[in-house]
């Protein structure tokens, strides 16, 4: 494929990776930090045999009035001689050349690898060769000597038939990548419990034939639209432009924590590296001393990537810090094909639970209302994540143990301890027909504490000793899931939280309680009398909140800082592997490295 840099009229063979490199380094030249519609370094060959075999037949010259001028902005709506002229023609070409579709969605392809993925998935050099063809059929009957910033389409039906099939494919394509994700999502992520879009990109397609909606409205559609996606986009556009620029990360080699015990090329690297993630500020002297200002900064990293902030370089801090740009390429293009398995719509204000951010957010759009810290799921009981409305609350709960714990957990305890159930608020319960019946603790027998599978069913009262303490909240779903107050207070002082069996567990309920009866309405004698009581009770929301619980171990702020976690339970690899192998922009980078796998066995293995 031949690739023209912008600034020139001499095309220059490129190959894949140097197309990479190329439009990232046209990112660099073009945009600002601002959010802004990419720019299209338009590739262009050199004639190609199929324009001379093409050449003598007849064709009507068309008009060199159109210009494919890439640096121009191009309007996201269509106005009336526009759509006119795509009835009487197809989508992509008018009687004067390329139309506004076509333009919009090869600059979308193009742009395709801040979304993480691969514009050669698109056929992008097939199209540009069929669309140099055809410019070459113009320049061969028009005698025309030179090449031209114009492109010509003559009328060559098998060509314009085949540049309007390679066109179509392309678009549906880019709208069931951008819509619904690249890769089967429940295949590549355990414990995935939530149905990605369902998209129509026929129906798209139809769309823009009609002129009810240009390429580029018709692909926005379909596109995520949160703001989390969007950064997402622009560190991506960010770290492409850092790659082509073939300047190299400063590593800090030295494996000692000890800060006394680093050497000055070590201090010098590891400011240069906070200078260079905006933890440091660059307008200081930078002295070659573990000073104040360098443990202020080291915190600072620290706190965004999830470890913990003591401001020392301990091991887990030096690898994130030595983290390639390839590394983090392939993190935001795991978060980027997440979103797009997410709903469209989050709900106007909902919860937001990011398993290994250990937090549970409440949003009102993008304004946060609440941000507590949570305790999830171990390694072993995994918090899976799925979509459902949160519909009531209970204050006082009783506990209906599930049999996998009572069986491995709780009646363990009770042979060691005869007594401890009992001790602990837990009544034994029996089916009786379609119930419940409680059965008196002196018929239970030892006999059937030894059993393989404890024959009754345990319940544990609701009081202050309850293991979910106060209150509880639902979102009904057939994975016994919810968010729950705990006795267990002392998990949520860690650094690393993943030790409940599965439920969320809140560091301040009341705060959620509050906040969630305030947002349905309720009076503040209502909410008081609920959190003082000391009975079970059930208070509903008139209102069902939204509520989501996802898996992203990479994110950016609402400030901009990039937010990393450790991957918890394991879930990356899958995914980087499908996607590589489905031939996204993953496919371009080198293999995940030792620093990926040391980072998954540090997030288990470190001292908490």
């Amino acid at each position: 494929m031949a690739l023209a840099d912008p600034r020139s009229e001499h095309p220059a063979e490129l190959s894949a990776r140097q197309l990479f490199d190329t439009q990232a380094v046209s990112y660099a030249e073009r945009f600002t930090r601002q959010s802004v519609e990419p720019l299209l370094a338009y590739a262009r060959s050199a004639p190609t045999a199929m324009a001379a075999e093409h050449a003598p037949e007849e064709y009507k010259p068309v008009s060199s009035s159109h210009k494919l001028s890439l640096a121009l902005e191009l309007s996201k709506t269509l106005d009336s001689e526009q759509i006119a002229s795509l009835q009487a023609n197809d989508p992509w070409l008018t009687e004067d050349g390329l139309s506004i579709n076509a333009q919009q969605l090869i600059r979308s392809i193009q742009n395709a690898a801040i979304h993480g993925l691969n514009p050669d998935s698109y056929g992008l050099a097939e199209i540009l060769r069929t669309v140099d063809t055809l410019s070459g059929l113009d320049r061969t009957g028009a005698g025309a000597g030179k090449l031209q910033h114009g492109v010509h389409l003559p009328g060559s039906l098998s060509l314009r038939e085949l540049l309007g099939r390679q066109m179509d494919q392309a678009f549906v394509g880019l709208v069931q990548h951008l819509g619904q994700g690249v890769v089967d999502a429940r295949a590549t992520q355990k414990d995935l419990f939530r149905d990605v879009p369902a998209i129509n990109a026929q129906a798209q397609l139809e769309s823009v034939r009609s002129g009810r909606s240009s390429a580029l409205q018709a692909l926005n559609s379909v596109t995520p639209t949160h703001a989390d996606y969007q950064r997402l986009t622009r560190r991506m556009r960010d770290l492409l432009t850092e790659h082509a620029s073939g300047i190299r990360r400063k590593t800090i080699e030295h494996h000692t924590s000890a800060s006394s015990m680093l050497s000055h090329a070590d201090i010098y690297a590891i400011k240069s590296r906070l200078v260079d993630t905006g933890d440091l500020s660059p307008k200081g002297t930078v002295m070659p001393y573990f000073d104040q200002e360098l443990t202020n900064a080291l915190r600072r990293f620290q706190q965004r990537h999830g470890l913990k902030a003591s401001g020392r370089l301990d091991l887990r801090t030096r690898q994130v810090l030595n983290l390639s740009i390839e590394e983090e390429i392939r993190a935001i293009a795991l978060s980027l094909e997440r979103w797009r398995w997410m709903p469209r719509k989050l709900g106007d204000k909902h919860i937001f639970i990011n398993i290994p951010d250990y937090h549970v957010v409440v949003r009102d759009g993008d304004e946060t209302l609440l941000n507590m810290t949570a305790v999830v799921g171990s390694v072993e009981h995994q918090t899976p994540t799925f979509s459902r409305d949160m519909s009531y609350m209970e204050f006082n709960p009783t506990w209906t143990v599930p049999a996998s714990i009572a069986n491995r957990e709780l009646i363990p305890k009770e042979r060691r301890q005869p007594g401890y159930l009992v001790s602990r608020q837990f009544d034994f319960l029996k089916r009786d027909g379609k119930q419940l019946v409680v059965v008196p603790p002196e018929e239970v027998t030892a006999a059937d504490f030894n059993m393989e599978r404890f024959p009754y069913l345990l319940r544990q009262r609701g009081g202050p000793i309850n293991a979910l303490g106060r209150m509880k909240f639902m979102m009904p779903n057939p994975y016994a899931i919810y968010l729950h107050d705990t006795q267990a207070k002392k998990h949520f002082t860690l650094n690393d939280r993943a030790y409940s069996h599965g439920c969320i567990r809140l560091s301040d309920p009341d705060a959620l309680a509050i906040l969630l009866m305030q947002m349905d309405g309720y009076s503040q004698d209502t909410i008081d009398k609920s959190l003082q009581g000391s009975e079970t009770k059930r208070v509903r929301l008139r209102s069902p909140v939204p509520t989501h619980l996802t898996y992203l171990t990479t994110w950016v702020d609402e400030a901009g800082e990039l937010q990393r976690r450790a991957d918890i339970y394991h879930q990356d690899a899958a995914l980087v592997k499908a996607l590589q192998e489905a031939g996204t922009l993953l496919s371009l980078l080198k293999g995940p490295s030792e620093t990926d796998t040391t980072l998954q066995k540090l997030a288990s293995n470190e001292s908490r």
